[in-house]
């Protein structure tokens, strides 16, 4: 074999062209136009071989989540730089179906829904170091608004309370906040949300053990917390940290209470909100 070349149909070449070269930075090595009836461009791909696209249509139903073309970047520093570029140009990160990409990798969809993956062969994850946050709170607002889709309510509260952060290579990657409860012993995780190329390796699960110890040390004796009772994924994280279900509050996320209808997470229309509770034994009386 003498080299190798990914060939894949598009709806919109220039669109295509522009995902590419423009936003992914790939090589535009040439192309053709009416060739056999075909029209198509050449991407060079990085350690070798070329990607070819070629204009369409492309057939609706025969990809899966499993269908991906990876494109290695030398560390997890690139790969945090890389998540604000794809940002910018408002391309928006989406799980994995393997969570290993999701541990290792952003994935993100080309202009036709295929599923590209930016990730590192280096598994050798840098430390996650956990502060408290001073600055000014505009700069994390982007995490604030993944646990929050009113952003009237988030004007309302992100700038209360305090904010305990994790940063990994100096990047701040994840975020919790606590702000005092009607009660003087109780104090409330208000919004907490992890990037999505560092979920599952823990980091919210930090983040709720030292706001835990943070709490029992200032003398609260309980912290509550809401969530979304479609976040099928939420209910399960809070149990798993220590939390029990203590209410139901119907109708919580409606047009009526700032939120935008309808909402449909993990296939269930957003209404209802569910409170949990985590006693903190060993607080001080």
């Amino acid at each position: 074999m003498i080299g190798s070349r990914i060939a894949r149909p598009t709806n919109d070449l220039a669109r295509s062209v522009e995902f590419y070269r423009g936003v992914l930075g790939l090589q535009h090595t040439g192309g053709f136009e009416g060739h056999d009836g075909y029209d198509g461009a050449f991407f060079a791909l990085p350690g070798g071989g070329e990607l070819e696209l070629t204009a369409g249509p492309v057939p609706p139903t025969e990809w899966s989540e499993e269908d991906l073309l990876v494109l290695y970047l030398p560390g997890h520093a690139e790969l945090q730089r890389w998540e604000g570029v794809l940002a910018g140009h408002g391309v928006s990160v989406i799980p994995a179906a393997n969570p290993y990409w999701n541990r290792n990798g952003i994935t993100v969809r080309d202009p036709d829904g295929f599923r590209v993956v930016l990730a590192t062969r280096d598994v050798s994850l840098p430390p996650v170091t956990l502060g408290w946050f001073d600055g000014d709170r505009t700069e994390l607002r982007p995490l604030f608004a993944l646990a929050e889709d009113s952003a009237e309510l988030l004007d309302a509260y992100v700038s209360l309370g305090s904010v305990l952060v994790a940063r990994e290579a100096g990047i701040v990657v994840g975020h919790l906040q606590l702000v005092h409860s009607a009660s003087p012993d109780e104090v409330e995780l208000k919004n907490m949300a992890v990037l999505d190329a560092h979920r599952g390796r823990g980091i919210g699960r930090q983040l709720v053990d030292e706001a835990v110890r943070h709490s029992m040390g200032v003398g609260h004796r309980r912290m509550i917390v809401a969530t979304a009772a479609a976040d099928i994924g939420n209910l399960r994280f809070y149990q798993r940290v220590g939390f029990r279900f203590s209410a139901v509050e119907r109708d919580a996320f409606t047009p009526q209470t700032g939120y935008p209808e309808p909402i449909v997470i993990d296939g269930i229309e957003l209404r209802d909100r569910v409170w949990f509770t985590r006693d903190l034994i060993g607080a001080p009386s």
